[in-house]
């Protein structure tokens, strides 16, 4: 097709050559004969659906027609948001990404056009075309003059949630997002505050996790107070009691996480027993109810990871009628087996399958869904999966189980980068190293290609380059 010619030209010439009226095009594109006559005379504007339409009919694939469209519609003239707006979409549906950022260039000559980006970006992002958000969202931050401003808060908390599961992205979009995240409304102050925890818990990085918990519970304790549930306006993602709890339980977790267990436990207590909240629907229960699951699995959680080996028979039982709760149970009881020099074979062993599914994402990728409830397929899981298999490693490599122990932290690297875990990468390539050898040459041909991973994001310096180099 030549770059070259309209759209005009490209439906004449297509006519003339399959010999048709404009009576019969009309008739096949379903286009109506008069609106063709004025688009070809060049009297009448032509719309997207109207496009499509012709694009179809003259056998061609959807979007081949775009380019022109932005170059005769909206680069020579000045773009309406009534006509703009429904193309946008369309590229953003179909990933012409390359029409939106031609289109952006010149909008953005006039930053009066940022309300409408802004607003044309949440309706890609309500529809999940995020790869096309992401670009309209950019746009807003980098011509938005006003640091105050909501809508640039909003981009930066959108582009936070776009990137969760990508690693190291997620991690840049939650540093360029924490200088904004008390500008949103509070009901998104809420989620970009869970995000943020969660990330820092993958992170392992718990200070930070406790700073945002603190927020969070400040946060939600202070709508609570103010009685905002009980405006209808007020519509969070999740039920306020959510929030509540979830700031409770990492203010937990991070005491956890230093083993400072009996300030851990006064926080599990917090989140215990919620159903003093007031206002509770269905789905409020349904969270204090969660939340009740919560702290008993982290009580006896907490009195095992002290060594208390006489609650384990009740835990196992708790994991067994709790099967969400499973690998959290299997990290507890291996991470205390190996602290305290025991073995804990015949628990392990009724959790086979479990382990087996732990094991099939490492071949079959990011996750997997067990009884059609619980899913392992977000990067909290992938981090905590990742954990296992490191823990897992260790007590193999305590039992003797040399190769299932390298096996297993081969898994636990690769399921780190994949969350960009570097404490537990770095840890499990010295495991690696301390048993280099033992290993196969299938194993250590593994560990190349996954410390080459491990280099993706360092630009200035190509690791192939290097290793060619050497020979």
């Amino acid at each position: 097709m030549n770059s070259t010619t309209t759209i005009c030209e490209e439906l004449e010439n297509y006519m003339k050559r399959e010999g048709m009226t404009l009576h019969f095009f009309a008739e096949k594109s379903g286009v109506n004969a008069g609106t063709l006559s004025g688009i070809l005379n060049g009297n009448r504007s032509i719309a997207i659906g109207q496009l499509d339409r012709i694009t179809h009919a003259m056998g061609l694939p959807e979007g081949s027609l775009y380019e022109m469209f932005v170059d005769e519609c909206f680069i020579s003239a000045a773009p309406h948001w009534r006509r703009l707006r429904p193309f946008l979409l369309r590229c953003a549906e179909l990933k012409k990404l390359e029409c939106i950022r031609a289109i952006l260039s010149c909008l953005l000559e006039d930053l009066k056009q940022i309300t409408g980006i802004f607003e044309t970006a949440e309706l890609m992002f309500e529809q999940g075309w995020y790869e096309a958000a992401t670009i309209m969202y950019e746009s807003v931050i980098e011509s938005e003059r006003s640091n105050q401003s909501e809508r640039l808060a909003m981009s930066y908390y959108r582009l936070f949630k776009i990137h969760q599961e990508e690693g190291y992205k997620n991690f840049k979009a939650a540093l360029q997002f924490i200088p904004y995240r008390h500008r949103l409304p509070e009901v998104y102050s809420l989620d970009g505050l869970v995000m943020l925890t969660d990330l820092y818990s993958v992170k392992d990085m718990w200070d930070e996790v406790e700073i945002y918990a603190d927020e969070l519970c400040r946060l939600a304790e202070a709508l609570y107070t103010n009685l905002c549930w009980k405006d209808p306006d007020f519509k969070p993602k999740r039920p306020l009691v959510y929030y509540f709890g979830k700031g409770y339980l990492y203010k937990a977790a991070s005491y956890e996480s230093r083993r400072m267990f009996t300030e851990s436990r006064k926080w599990i207590a917090k989140y215990e027993d919620l159903s003093w909240f007031d206002g509770l629907d269905e789905a409020g229960f349904a969270e204090v109810e969660l939340y009740k699951m919560f702290a008993k699995a982290n009580l006896l959680s907490t009195d095992i990871k002290e060594g208390n080996r006489a609650k384990i028979p009740e835990y196992i039982s708790f994991l067994e009628e709790n099967p969400s709760e499973i690998l959290e149970g299997l990290i507890t009881l291996i991470e205390s087996a190996n602290r305290y020099k025991f073995f804990v074979n015949e628990h392990l062993e009724r959790f086979t399958d479990d382990i087996n599914q732990f094991k099939k994402m490492d071949k079959n990728g990011w996750g997997f869904q067990k009884d059609n409830k619980v899913q392992y397929n977000d990067p909290y899981h992938t981090f905590r999966c990742a954990l296992f298999f490191q823990k897992y490693s260790i007590y193999c490599f305590r039992k003797g189980s040399l190769t299932e122990g390298l096996r297993n932290t081969l898994r636990c690297i690769k399921f780190s980068i994949r969350v960009s875990s570097k404490n537990n990468i770095v840890n499990s390539m010295a495991l690696f190293e301390f048993y280099r050898k033992y290993t196969t040459k299938k194993q250590r041909y593994a560990y190349t290609k996954l410390c080459k991973e491990v280099w993706t994001y360092e630009e200035e310096f190509d690791i192939d380059d290097y290793a060619n180099s050497l020979h």
